[in-house]
C-alpha cells in the first residue's frame, strides 16, 4: 500500500509553527486586552492610583515564578507519559503540591501585609490581602495550564489566557464605575485568577500508579523555579523598587512606559510555551533537528520586530 503523504504526522518544526500561531494569536488578543485594561485604570485612577495597582499586580507577577515552575514541569511530565492514566496521575500529584505552595504563599502575604504595604507606600493593607487570595489560586492555575500545555491543547490555553484578561478588564471597569476605585481594580485582578482556574478543570482518567519519582520531580521543579525566579525578578522588580523609592505619581508614569518590555516578553513566551511540550514528548533524534530551534528563534524575532515596528508608528497621544 502506498503511503498517503497527507496523513503523515507533521514534522516537529511544523507542529511548533502551528501551535505557536495559535498561542501568538491568543497572546496578541490578551495583550490588547491588557493594554486596554492599563489605559482604563490609568485614566480613571490617575498616575498615583495606576502606580498602586501596577505594583500590587507586579508582586503577583513575581510570585508567578512558582506558578510557572509548576506549569513547565507539569507540561513536561504530562507530555512524556504514554497513557492517559499516567498523565492524569502525574497531574494529580503536582496539583496537590501546587495547592500546598499557593496556600503557604497566601498565608505569608496575610501575615506580612502591613510591612509589605508600608514598604511599597500603599494606601491600604487590604490591597495585599486581596493579592493573597489571588496568589493562593495562581500557583494551582499554573499547574492546570501545564496540563493543557502538556496535552498540546494550545487553543484552550490561549482562550484561558484571554478569559483572565477579559475578567480583569471588565471587572475593573465595572467596579471603578460602582465607586470602588483602587480596591475594585485589585479585587478584579484576584477574581480573574479564580475564574481562570475554575474555567479549566480537567477531565482526568481513572487513578493509576504514580509515574513520578519524588526526587526527580523535586529536582525539576527546583530547576524551573530557579530559572523563572531570575526571569521574573529581572523583568518586574524594577516596578517594586521605583514604587518604594519614588512618589506614587512618578512610579505610575514609569509603570506605563515599562509595559512595552512586558508585551514583548509575553509574545516571546507564547513560542516557548508551544515548543516545550512538543519537544519534550519527542525522541532525541527529532530534537537534534536544527530547524526546531531555528523555527522558534525566527518566530520570536518576527514577533518582536513587528511589535517594535508598530511602536514606531504609534501615535504620541497613546
Amino acid at each position: 500500500m502506498v503511503n498517503d503523504p497527507l496523513h503523515k504526522p507533521k514534522a516537529l518544526h511544523a507542529r511548533i509553527v502551528s501551535g505557536s500561531a495559535v498561542l501568538l494569536l491568543g497572546s496578541s488578543l490578551t495583550t490588547v486586552i491588557n493594554l486596554v485594561y492599563n489605559i482604563v485604570v490609568a485614566l480613571f485612577l490617575g498616575p498615583a492610583g495606576f502606580g498602586h495597582a501596577t505594583v500590587v499586580y507586579t508582586l503577583l507577577t513575581i510570585l508567578s515564578a512558582l506558578a510557572l515552575a509548576f506549569q513547565i514541569v507539569n507540561a513536561k511530565v504530562v507530555a512524556q507519559q504514554s497513557s492517559l492514566e499516567s498523565k492524569a496521575q502525574a497531574y494529580r500529584v503536582l496539583h496537590r503540591a501546587a495547592w500546598a505552595c499557593g496556600t503557604l504563599i497566601a498565608l505569608v502575604l496575610l501575615l506580612f501585609r502591613t510591612s509589605i504595604s508600608n514598604y511599597l507606600n500603599l494606601p491600604d493593607p487590604v490591597l495585599v490581602e486581596m493579592l493573597a487570595v489571588g496568589s493562593g489560586f495562581f500557583v494551582p492555575l499554573g499547574c492546570r495550564r501545564g496540563w493543557i500545555q502538556g496535552i498540546c491543547g494550545f487553543k484552550s490555553l490561549a482562550i484561558n489566557l484571554g478569559l483572565e484578561g477579559a475578567v480583569r478588564l471588565a471587572g475593573s471597569y465595572a467596579l471603578i464605575l460602582m465607586g470602588f476605585g483602587l480596591r475594585g481594580v485589585i479585587a478584579a485582578n484576584a477574581a480573574s485568577i479564580v475564574v481562570a482556574y475554575l474555567a479549566i478543570a480537567p477531565k482526568l482518567a481513572a487513578p493509576s500508579a504514580n509515574p513520578l519519582r519524588l526526587g526527580k520531580a523535586l529536582r525539576e521543579t527546583y530547576q524551573a523555579l530557579t530559572f523563572y525566579t531570575g526571569q521574573t525578578l529581572i523583568n518586574n522588580f524594577d516596578i517594586v523598587l521605583v514604587k518604594h523609592l519614588f512618589s506614587a505619581e512618578m512610579a505610575g508614569l514609569y509603570a506605563a512606559v515599562a509595559l512595552v518590555g512586558r508585551v514583548i516578553s509575553s509574545l516571546s513566551s507564547a513560542v516557548v510555551n508551544t515548543m516545550f511540550p512538543i519537544v519534550a514528548g519527542t525522541g532525541e533524534k527529532e530534537r537534534k533537528d536544527l530547524r526546531v530551534i531555528a523555527t522558534s528563534l525566527l518566530l520570536v524575532l518576527v514577533a518582536g520586530s513587528l511589535f517594535a515596528l508598530g511602536l514606531r508608528f504609534t501615535p504620541s497621544w497613546m
